[in-house]
Order: structure tokens, then C-alpha cells, then sequence
């Protein structure tokens, strides 16, 4: 086993979370910012994984360093990730077998914004989204409220390239924590939009990612 592994801790394991209601909000635990895999090496072991072993849980702590690492904060407004015209135009939604959350980076918690296990619909590949804890639905605004009035062809083009900031990260941190990871365009945006109450003309979603162990 990797040094470098990060252990679940157990008094953490998100199935502990199961009871919380609809518009809770859940304070992430603090992000660790120093340590860990060094970037070569996360490099030559990352890859694509899409088996994952549904009795093992992913701990709130490596939930926070999940989002962290892809989306969040660095210091002050500066965020980990890079971002073409520092639009950051993306929400993160998280399905998890108790519900389904949304992410606050500015805060650094998860709003529950629906109660119940609806990993399904973020993927028509059952096999993957049903056994992994963690399906991520990555979903650009297109609106930007506050934001110059650009056309939504150039932010949906934005979108497109800044998913793979974000779906590397994510890529680097499962593999510098002995996680398994895939990214995923197998979806179908209508059901996914339709479920979470969204339309395509203000929503744009290119791509998931599946996580777990």
C-alpha cells in the first residue's frame, strides 16, 4: 500500500449522514493543502477504473479533499483549478446513496437539495453509477448572473474546455489516494435535467465522473 494513502476514516464514513434533512447544510471538513502523492507520480498511476466495490464508503473528509481539489478555494478568491476568462461558470451536484447535494465552494459545504439514492440517472452504464458512492454531475450556467451579457454559444464553448480541468483533478487526486475514478459522457442530459429541474437553454453538462474504492 502506497505511503501516501489516505485511510477512510470511519468516524467520517458518509453513510453517517444518512439522516440529514432536505436544505441542511453540512460543513465540510478543512482540506489538507500541503502533502500527499507527489504530482509524478500521481501522473504515471493515474487511469480510468470503472469497477468499484459498493461496500466500501467514501469518508466526508475525502468527499471535502474530492471537491477541493477540482473546485474549490485556494486562497482567498483564487481557485485550485484554472478557468478561461475566470467565469467558473460550473455547479457541481453530487449524488450519494443518501441523497443528492449540491456544492458551496465559497463555503466549502454541500446544501442537500434532494433526499434519496438517484445515482441511476447520472449514467446509462448501470454497472458503474449503481456500485460507485460517488457520482459528480458537472453542470455549467450559462446565465452567469453578475457576469458581462457573452453569448451562451462562447460560454457553452468555454464549458467544454474547462471540464477538463476539472475531471483531471479529479482524475490526480483518485489516483494519489488509491481511489478508483472514471470520467463519463455516457448520460442522458435530458433526465438528468429534467430531474433536477434544469433546462438546456440556461444549462450546459458535458461530462460525470464516477468515484470510489
Amino acid at each position: 500500500m502506497s505511503k501516501y494513502f489516505l485511510p477512510l476514516t470511519i468516524l467520517l464514513l458518509f453513510n453517517a449522514c444518512i439522516n440529514t434533512e432536505v436544505g441542511e447544510i453540512i460543513k465540510l471538513p478543512e482540506p489538507k493543502r500541503e502533502g500527499g502523492m507527489p504530482l509524478y507520480e500521481a501522473l504515471s498511476l493515474r487511469k480510468s477504473l470503472r469497477k468499484f466495490d459498493p461496500s466500501i464508503k467514501v469518508s466526508l473528509e475525502t468527499l471535502s479533499q474530492a471537491l477541493w481539489s477540482c473546485y474549490g478555494i485556494r486562497e482567498g478568491t483564487y481557485r485550485v483549478i484554472p478557468a478561461a476568462k475566470a467565469w467558473y461558470t460550473f455547479i457541481i451536484y453530487i449524488f450519494l446513496e443518501d441523497g443528492v447535494y449540491k456544492y458551496n465552494p465559497i463555503d466549502h459545504a454541500i446544501l442537500k437539495i434532494i433526499d434519496g439514492d438517484h445515482r441511476k440517472i447520472t449514467g446509462t452504464d448501470t454497472a458503474i453509477v449503481t456500485k460507485a458512492p460517488v457520482s459528480f454531475c458537472f453542470i455549467a450556467d450559462l446565465n452567469m448572473k453578475g457576469r458581462p451579457a457573452e453569448d451562451k454559444t462562447l460560454r457553452r464553448d468555454i464549458a467544454k474546455v474547462d471540464i477538463g480541468n476539472l475531471t483531471m483533478a479529479l482524475s490526480l487526486f483518485a489516483a494519489a489516494n488509491n481511489m478508483k475514478g472514471v470520467i463519463r459522457g455516457n448520460f442522458n442530459q435530458k433526465d438528468v435535467f429534467e430531474f433536477l429541474n434544469l433546462n438546456s437553454n440556461d444549462y450546459y453538462m458535458p461530462l460525470a465522473f464516477s468515484l470510489g474504492y
